[in-house]
Order: C-alpha cells, then sequence, then structure tokens
C-alpha cells in the first residue's frame, strides 16, 4: 500500500477521488421516546435494598417476581451435530415476545454446556438465518423460535443483554478501541454471491451511532470484515470486477474476476488513505475455486488486520492462502500455505476455505480452518499455529474441534481470550464454543436450526443505554398489579425498584428485587394509580428510571 497522496503505478496503491457507496440499506436503530429519567444515583439502605422501606407509605405488597423471560431456552441443533438432548446450565422454556419490548423477539439461545472456569464478559454473535432459509415467513420463524435477524450481546449463561434487529443481513459485531475508547462495531448491507454491500458501523457505550464507514472510492464495504487501528482509520474489505486472463484455469483469455480490495479509511473524514488489489499481486492460477458463469471469485478475500510489524495480514478464501502485505508499497511479503507458499507447512497445519486470520501477540497465528465447500475434510478446525519467519516453517500449536464433529460451509472465527481460553464461532453451523488452552469445552451455546452467525466474540463491554427502562402493566386475576421491566443494553442493573404512586411526578419506591434475565417479572398489590420502575446498580443506586404506566 502506498498514501494516496503519492502518485503511485496500480500496482501499489492509487487511490481515486468518488464518493462512498452504500448499497445496502441502513441499520434499524432504537428510539426513544424522550431523554432518560431521573439518573440521580442515589445510594439505597441496606433496607430499601431489600424492599422493605416503602411498603407502608403506598400500601402496596411485592408478592413475588416470577422467573426470567430471557434467552436460554431449547433450541434444536444442525442436523450435523449430536448435541444432547437435556443442557446444563441455563434453564430451558419456551416465552413469547417480551411484554415490555415486544418489538423484539431474537433468536432463542440454548447454553448447553456451562463450567465454572469459563471466562466472563459478553458474547457478541449476529444471528441471521442461513441463506436457503431466508424467505421463510417471519411469524412462522419466530414461532420456531428462529427470531428476528439482527445483532445480539448475550450474557456468560446465555440470557439476552441487547438486540438490536436490522433490516438487512449484518455481520462481525465486536468491541474494538477508537479514539481510546471501547466501542461496538459491525456491518450491515445487502449480500449477493457471498459479497456484501453495506457499511460498518461505530456505536457508542450509549449505542449511539457515532460513525459509519461506507467504503470509499466508489467501493461498497464489504461484510467480511472491519478492523479499527490506533491511527483513527479501519481497514475495510471491498470488491470490484475487473478483466483478466482465465486461460490458465481453463477459461477465457478475456474474462472477468472479483477482485478482492482492502481500502485503510480514515474513519472520521471518510478520506481513502490506502487502497490494495489482490489482482495486482495474486494471479488467478493461485486459486483452488472450480470457474464459475460470470465474474470469477478467484480469490475471496475475508479478513484484513494489522501484523506485529504494522504490516497488513491477509485471508484470502479461495487461494488457501494468508499473505502478508507491505502496508506502504502493496507487495507481497509472504504467502502462508496454498500453492505458493513461502512456509515450509508441518504436520496438520494445512487449511482449506479458511476464514479469520489474525496475528496474536505472543506471535502465533490464528485461523478458522473450515475445510468444506467442496469438503476437504470431515470437521472444521480452529487453529493456533507457532510461524518461524527467519526458518520460513510453521508448526502446529494447537487445533480445537467440536465434539460434534462441526463442518462449517463457510464463515467463522477464533479469538483468543487473555486468560489463554479459545472462543470459535462456527459460522454456518449454529454454535459458538469456548475452550480453556488445552481444549476442554467450557461453554458450548447452540441457535436455533438454520440460524447462523458469521463471527462470534466475547469481550468485556459496559452498556448504559441513552433510553429509559421499559415497562409493562396489567391487572392480574386476584386484583393485583403484573409488573415486568427491562432496559435493553444495560450492564449494570443488578435489580429492579417497584415505584408506585397517585401523582406521577411522585411515585415512592415500594420494594426491590433481583434482577432476573432481561426482563423480569414481578406482582404488586397496590391502590396507586401510577406505577414506575427504576434500575438500580449493585450498590444501590438508582440509574434510570422508566415512564410512569397508569394503572
Amino acid at each position: 500500500m502506498t498514501d494516496a497522496s503519492t502518485p503511485t503505478p496500480r500496482s501499489a496503491l492509487s487511490p481515486t477521488q468518488g464518493p462512498g457507496q452504500t448499497e445496502g440499506p441502513a441499520s434499524r436503530t432504537e428510539t426513544a421516546s424522550g431523554p432518560a429519567r431521573g439518573r440521580v444515583h442515589r445510594v439505597l439502605s441496606r433496607r430499601e435494598l431489600l424492599g422493605l422501606a416503602g411498603k407502608s407509605a403506598v400500601g402496596a405488597a411485592v408478592l413475588g417476581a416470577a422467573g426470567a423471560t430471557g434467552y436460554s431456552l431449547h433450541a434444536s441443533g444442525h442436523p450435523s451435530a449430536t448435541a444432547p438432548e437435556t443442557a446444563t446450565g441455563s434453564p430451558l422454556a419456551t416465552v413469547g415476545r417480551f411484554k415490555t419490548r415486544p418489538d423484539l423477539d431474537p433468536p432463542r439461545v440454548q447454553v448447553v454446556d456451562l463450567d465454572a472456569g469459563a471466562s466472563g464478559g459478553y458474547a457478541l454473535v449476529t444471528p441471521s438465518l442461513v441463506p436457503g432459509a431466508r424467505g421463510v415467513d417471519e411469524a412462522e420463524a419466530i414461532a420456531e423460535g428462529k427470531g428476528q435477524e439482527g445483532i445480539m450481546i448475550l450474557d456468560r449463561g446465555g440470557e439476552l443483554v441487547w438486540f438490536q434487529p436490522t433490516s438487512g443481513f449484518a455481520t462481525n459485531l465486536e468491541v474494538q478501541q477508537y479514539k481510546g475508547e471501547p466501542v461496538l462495531t459491525y456491518w450491515t448491507g445487502r449480500i449477493t454471491n457471498g459479497i456484501g454491500y453495506g457499511k460498518a458501523v461505530l456505536l457508542d457505550s450509549s449505542y449511539h451511532e457515532i460513525a459509519t464507514v461506507t467504503g470509499g472510492n466508489g467501493l461498497a464495504a464489504d461484510l467480511h470484515d472491519f478492523t479499527l487501528t490506533p491511527q483513527g482509520t479501519a481497514l475495510v474489505t471491498a470488491y470490484t470486477t475487473r478483466a483478466a486472463d482465465l486461460s490458465t484455469v481453463g477459461g477465457p483469455r478475456h474474462g472477468t474476476v472479483e477482485d478482492g480490495v482492502v481500502l485503510e479509511v480514515d474513519v472520521a473524514s471518510g478520506d481513502v488513505l490506502h487502497e490494495w488489489h489482490s489482482l495486482d499481486h495474486v494471479g488467478v492460477d493461485e486459486t483452488y475455486a472450480a470457474l464459475t458463469p460470470g465474474a470469477f471469485d478467484y480469490f475471496h478475500l475475508n479478513s484484513v488486520a494489522l501484523d506485529d510489524d504494522a504490516n497488513l495480514l491477509v485471508s484470502a478464501r479461495n487461494t488457501w492462502t494468508l499473505y502478508k502485505i507491505d502496508r506502504v508499497t502493496g507487495e507481497v511479503v509472504w504467502r502462508l500455505g496454498g500453492k505458493k507458499s513461502d512456509f515450509t507447512m508441518g504436520t496438520a497445519t494445512t487449511f482449506e476455505w479458511q476464514h479469520h486470520a489474525r496475528r496474536l501477540a505472543d506471535g502465533r497465528l490464528s485461523v478458522f480452518d473450515d475445510a468444506a465447500t467442496p469438503a476437504e475434510e470431515t470437521q472444521s478446525r480452529a487453529l493456533l499455529l507457532s510461524v518461524d519467519e527467519a526458518a520460513k516453517t510453521v508448526t502446529l500449536d494447537r487445533a480445537y474441534v467440536h465434539p460434534a464433529k462441526l463442518l462449517a460451509s463457510y464463515e467463522g472465527s477464533v479469538q483468543v481470550l487473555p486468560d489463554g481460553h479459545v472462543v470459535v464461532g462456527w459460522g454456518t453451523e449454529p454454535y459458538y464454543t469456548e475452550f480453556d488452552a488445552a481444549g476442554s469445552v467450557l461453554l458450548d451455546a447452540r441457535y436455533p436450526t438454520n440460524v447462523q452467525s458469521y463471527r462470534a466474540f466475547r469481550s468485556p463491554w459496559t452498556g448504559r443505554p441513552a433510553t429509559e427502562p421499559a415497562i409493562a402493566v396489567a391487572r392480574d386475576l386476584v386484583g393485583g398489579l403484573a409488573v415486568h421491566a427491562s432496559w435493553n443494553g444495560a450492564t449494570e442493573v443488578t435489580h429492579w425498584q417497584v415505584l408506585a404512586g397517585d401523582d406521577p411526578g411522585s411515585l415512592q419506591p415500594v420494594a426491590t428485587l433481583t434482577k432476573a434475565g432481561f426482563e423480569t417479572a414481578m406482582t404488586a398489590r397496590t391502590s396507586a394509580r401510577y406505577v414506575a420502575v427504576a434500575a438500580l446498580d449493585a450498590a444501590g443506586r438508582q440509574l434510570a428510571v422508566s415512564q410512569p404506566s397508569a394503572v
């Protein structure tokens, strides 16, 4: 790659001026009826926290808390898996839509195995129907537990923390750093023949959209990768169609290919700083893909990130190769794997149709070895590879496989956590799994049949929504009130406090109960005309209050 300000031949980087292109639909954002109320951080006494203080004040009593209406629910596994019939960890149940948020119905996620040694943090996934299941009746899909497509955060036990439906596909929800602060990033748009046309979105801790990257130089941001750098730039995958000689793979001399493009874009301005094209550096003859009608996707760029020396590490699915790219000149420094590997590949280190290559802090490489479509092996693997760049040798440090011998048709991810645990997203197979460093399963979760997530990550995250908590109130059969409370995306809530009174401006606490899942159900007996709920943290501080609901 070269600086855009320096004229260069096409064989390096030669960005041209042109508008960004957003062909995918915009993501649906959560709406709020107004600013959050009651963010006063008042510390409650132990008596208040136990819900004993306000009962006599308004003549109300909390009779009990119903179970959580969360998403650790039964969902049948993928036909290729041999998951157990019963689950350990989170209980199984069947629920309908949330009473407080009837607009949200994400897929039910079942944690089928949960060990006490599993890491903390939240799971970040992007559930969507596999391509063959799209177009089904939406109501039918929801009734079957497949739910809406979108971006989703789950806690360690599989309970829903945050969900935002998207009107198009979504991929790559993860926590990254931008300007020294943690942000959520994801891609959304449309996908045609395995190539995405859309935008990448950055959200702050309040889930406000703070930036979008649509691509640049007339190219739309592709679904496969979006990596933020310490310099405030983003590495973005994109594609463009170019003329090429396909005679070396049995095609026409005057054919066309899908050219894999890496854009480095300044997030704040949208300016393209660097641009790299696969066809300028990687020949069509390196492909393992079968020739197809139309533009031939010989390369299929599916990941890009900074290497440990600030150059680029690129994965190309259809050449079975990882490439180190000089970030300034755009030249290929080395190839690892594939037909022209510069490395001697040790026992069990070869991979096929791979995804998501990353350099680890200790110098190893991680990569998801799909080995499928067409199948080259009997199961997919998450690989940790030791690479000696001086001796040009690769040895296998560890391979992680699912107990059900999953073979992912495509997609997939590998994340090594700070404690050495490894989180694997199985792509088209509806699972994500956490292993300890030695390969023992610590957590295994599954989506409903025909639901996939392009990648799966585990990260710390603190969500402080700008929206208010949601409340739903209804009279029960014995004259009491059924009160439901939720706050989409809030990670610091440990208790819910019920407030009641005859004046919406002077509600008093009647009781406090432990938060139970995404939506907590409570029963109260009161003659008050208005009810609200307050979200409390572990110290008893009031984080926010819902709008009062007339009874």
